[in-house]
């Protein structure tokens, strides 16, 4: 059961099997991970729940990881979001990090490195 002291993720992927294995993944290193698959539910779920992080994936339809990172400093200025995409460029990354992201990483990744980068982030806020 999900305690308060438990930093709480939202992974956000279309490729549902990718937001599942980053989810699991973080609830083995002690975080409550929560897989979405749906940038429309990612915006309804941030706003309304408790998000110590969000992680997403840049290129969804609809609702894109740059629409969320933005609701999401706006709902929250302190809450660290990582962006994860397939297809990095400069322009991408430059737009990412220029509207507050914590960091950008280019799939595929670690799963080690993401979650440095996630305690990391969370130890700034």
């Amino acid at each position: 059961m999900p305690t308060a002291d438990v930093p709480r993720v939202f992974v956000v992927d279309d490729q549902v099997d990718m937001a599942e294995v980053i989810a699991e993944s973080l609830c083995h290193r002690g975080y409550e991970g929560n897989a979405l698959s749906e940038g429309r539910e990612a915006l309804r779920r941030l706003a309304a729940e408790r998000v110590d992080a969000l992680i997403t994936d840049l290129g969804m339809p609809e609702v894109n990881g740059l629409a969320l990172l933005r609701a999401s400093l706006k709902l929250d200025p302190s809450r660290p979001v990582i962006v994860m995409t397939a297809y990095s460029s400069l322009e991408t990354a430059a737009e990412a990090t220029g509207d507050g992201a914590y960091h950008y990483l280019c799939k595929p990744f670690r799963l080690d490195i993401l979650c440095r980068l996630l305690e990391n982030a969370l130890n700034t806020r």
